[in-house]
């Protein structure tokens, strides 16, 4: 995992596009002239990982269209890659300076009826009316995707984006706690500590939330029972807007030792302008 700094987040963040999700559109392109067939991305952070690790077949960067791609030979390889796509389903796979980053999906369908997606309105419900039945469903969601995804499978550990000491009820640190038990991984999210005020990023621009989360001062403290030095850490939040909030913990996680953090969100929303 490359080292995480405010400098590396904000050069990924000016990168386009940020989100790529194939049930929205396919990588698989046809041209018309050779009738040749091929698959390309035009960002390979988490993508190419998780197509290789479960299909065997590489992607490779080409310059002249600034994709990664491959031919397809055979109409053998052709229905490999068409089931991988639609084995994803809405996953978002993100681009970020974590290990790798994927959203469940989005929190709307469009922006023009804001209807929720599925997963949208469970991630809803559950923040806002704390609704068990939700809450138990995210966690079963949450625990099959990590059941399913190379990485995510073999991470030691899971943890959540760390809870404001004030909050009385949040939304990742009890899903986080529920998938724990479902998929056998430990959960050391008690061993983020605030040294400083923690005040709400919601409504700050991109370059504020990073000053705010510095002024919170939090930082993972390794003890014998809550350790993360060598150890690969899937890190949980619900709400993936800009990126900063689960790029910055994940900054704290690789600080203690981490040597490989997973983002899992529950939802990325629909706009790639939010915090500009």
């Amino acid at each position: 995992m490359e080292e995480i700094t405010r400098e590396a987040v904000h050069k990924k963040h000016c990168l386009q596009p940020r989100r790529r999700c194939f049930a929205d559109n396919s990588g698989i392109q046809q041209k018309k002239k050779n009738s040749s067939r091929s698959f390309s991305v035009k960002f390979s952070e988490t993508i190419r990982l998780i197509f290789l690790a479960e299909t065997g077949l590489d992607l490779f960067y080409k310059s002249q269209y600034n994709n990664y791609y491959r031919i397809i030979r055979t109409d053998e390889e052709l229905h490999q890659i068409q089931q991988w796509e639609e084995k994803q389903g809405h996953r978002v796979f993100l681009r970020d300076c974590l290990s790798a980053s994927i959203a469940l999906d989005t929190n709307l369908v469009d922006n023009e009826s804001a209807e929720y997606t599925h997963v949208g309105l469970l991630e809803n419900k559950g923040k806002r009316q704390q609704d068990q039945k939700a809450i138990e469903e995210l966690s079963e969601i949450t625990a099959q995707t990590i059941n399913e995804l190379p990485f995510y499978k073999d991470a030691d550990l899971i943890c959540s984006v760390p809870p404001g000491p004030s909050k009385d009820f949040d939304l990742p640190s009890r899903v986080t706690s529920l998938v724990s038990s479902k998929v056998g991984k430990k959960d050391v999210t008690g061993g983020f500590v605030y040294n400083g005020l923690k005040s709400s990023v919601k409504k700050s621009t991109f370059d504020e939330k990073w000053d705010v989360w510095e002024k919170a001062q939090v930082s993972f403290k390794n003890s014998a029972e809550l350790n993360v030095n060598d150890k690969s850490v899937i890190l949980i939040d619900d709400k993936y807007q800009s990126g900063i909030t689960i790029q910055y913990i994940a900054m704290k996680l690789q600080q203690a030792g981490a040597y490989k953090v997973y983002g899992l969100s529950f939802v990325k929303t629909l706009r790639d302008t939010d915090n500009v």
